[in-house]
């Protein structure tokens, strides 16, 4: 019988072997750790750059928002207007109309009130939840009336209606027509 006589090899790990010691261009070199490292700082800074624009930009559209008497461009605002004719007076939504068009605001109805009993021109805040918006103020400032309140209908298709009532005589619209 053949007596084999088996060997062991035994492996030990060298300082001089090239997968014993990481020269930085292994699975886990330090390269890629710097490269990760850099990565992650640039991410940060980006972040706190975004946070401090988010937060200047908050800034100063909040103290805008404080101000009543600021004048307020209405293309900011994309509100849709209805101008109603509650005075009976003929062809008054019509300048109404051009006249807040004129200005930028988005006429999109002109009609009658269900009533032409309404002795003051009165604009209405459909959209509002505490109070009249700053698109509302805005079509009120334009008009030249301090009548603006908030009425929400869901029903109605715009955000702000305009009432006009028989103090049309008074309205920066009509003396601009005279």
């Amino acid at each position: 019988m053949w007596a084999f006589a088996m060997a062991r090899k035994v492996i030990k790990p060298s300082a001089n072997r090239r997968d014993a010691v990481s020269d930085g261009r292994g699975p886990g070199g330090r390269w890629r750790v710097r490269l990760l490292e850099g990565v992650i700082i640039i991410l940060i800074g980006l972040n706190a750059y975004l946070v401090y624009s988010v937060a200047t930009s908050s800034a100063i559209s909040s103290s805008a928002e404080r101000s009543d008497t600021a004048v307020i461009d209405p293309s900011a605002f994309q509100v849709q207007v209805e101008v109603l004719n509650g005075c009976g007076e003929r062809g008054i939504g019509q300048l109404a109309m051009r006249f807040l068009r004129e200005r930028g605001f988005d006429v999109v109805n002109i009609d009658n009130a269900d009533h032409f009993g309404y002795r003051e021109t009165v604009v209405l805040d459909r959209r509002g939840t505490d109070g009249p918006s700053q698109a509302a103020r805005a079509v009120g400032n334009a008009l030249g009336t301090p009548h603006v309140l908030l009425q929400r209908n869901e029903d109605r298709l715009v955000d702000v209606s305009v009432v006009i009532g028989k103090d049309y005589g008074e309205l920066l619209f009509y003396e601009e027509n005279d």
